[in-house]
């Protein structure tokens, strides 16, 4: 497979702008499964988010450049990030049809600066 092919083929793009990257990649999300102890007849389920703040893009929640919405759903995508400051971003895992995640590299120093970055989407068609 060739990348740069994939890129050149791809159908619709979109440069999305000035996106505040908060997340951290450190969160983690367990799935709890709790019952009572009074009655066996409740069961709980609950997922909850430790070690930061876990942060969830979602295509519908984005516009282009020209003010425009990027589609709720994207089959193939490809994010590219741009950064805008000095701090580093990248995404977490892979971006699905709907959505992706996106972290920030926590410093040495202790500074918590949030990220800025352009993001160039991209619907790549796939062999």
């Amino acid at each position: 497979m060739n990348l740069t092919l994939d890129y050149l083929k791809s159908s619709r793009k979109w440069l999305a702008p000035n996106l505040l990257v908060y997340g951290n990649a450190d969160s983690y999300q367990p799935v709890f499964l709790l019952t009572e102890d009074a009655t066996a007849k409740r069961i709980v389920v609950a997922a909850n988010v430790i070690g930061g703040k876990d942060q969830q893009v979602s295509y519908s929640e984005l516009t282009d450049v020209r003010g425009n919405a990027i589609p709720s759903e994207i089959t193939s995508p490809v994010v590219i990030i741009i950064p805008r400051n000095e701090v580093f971003c990248y995404l977490v895992g892979r971006p699905s049809s709907t959505g992706f995640k996106i972290a920030k590299n926590e410093s040495s120093n202790g500074s918590s600066n949030n990220g800025l970055v352009d993001l160039m989407i991209m619907e790549v068609d796939l062999p």
